[in-house]
């Protein structure tokens, strides 16, 4: 059966380039880099499902790379303007092309219907408010101990 098995490194970015990208590009940039104390774990955790995952997924834009064969040989990465999207715009190009199944409960058309209940830019407003309602519920928390 020739599996394979590989074991990656937590923060070490060359085993698991794409989630510690993630965790760079997104999470730190929003929630910062210190340590996040046991007892704010459940109100961030509200926050994310209920403001930053949908933003994220729905709102966001992000840039999708595309491969090429340069003129050695070798593949690249390509950046193009035209292919900047949303994960969900992605997701219905690859739902397009037969290349994703759904879970009975979650429908393309309901992700669409949620997206296109606010504008992108009336989502960043929402989070960063929700976001900044958050770090001064820590800080009010912080003076009254």
């Amino acid at each position: 059966m020739r599996i394979e098995q590989t074991k990656s490194r937590s923060r070490q970015s060359n085993d698991n380039a794409l989630a510690e990208s993630k965790n760079a590009c997104v999470v730190r940039k929003h929630m910062g880099y210190a340590h996040i104390a046991k007892k704010h774990a459940q109100p961030i955790n509200i926050f994310y499902q209920e403001c930053f995952n949908p933003w994220l997924n729905l709102h966001r834009p992000c840039m999708f790379a595309i491969s090429k064969v340069n003129a050695k040989g070798k593949l690249v990465k390509v950046y193009k303007h035209e292919d900047v999207k949303t994960p969900l715009e992605a997701l219905v190009k690859l739902n397009e092309l037969g290349l994703v199944q759904f879970k009975s409960e979650t429908l393309l058309q309901d992700l669409q219907a949620q997206a296109k209940q606010k504008t992108d830019l009336a989502a960043a407003k929402e989070m960063q408010q929700a976001k900044h309602a958050l770090f001064a519920s820590f800080a009010k928390q912080k003076r009254q101990a």
